[in-house]
């Protein structure tokens, strides 16, 4: 016979292997559902903030490179 804590333990190590496992699962399930959806264009938004984020970066590069 198992002490109870001991038992108490490896049913809650179980508990999380079974949440990890689903939680693989939903995001396999979630990552091929969105490589199979046809891609949309980028919004105007989307394209400035991405513009404006390669500016950004570019700046805080300087002359360090850093």
């Amino acid at each position: 016979m198992l002490h109870p804590d001991l038992a108490r333990a490896l049913a809650a190590a179980h508990i999380e292997d079974l949440h990890r496992a689903a939680a693989r699962r939903d995001t396999i399930r979630l990552a091929r559902r969105v490589a199979h959806e046809p891609h949309v264009a980028a919004t105007p938004v989307a394209t400035l903030r991405s513009a404006s984020t390669r500016l950004r970066g570019r700046a805080r590069g300087g002359l360090l490179g850093g």
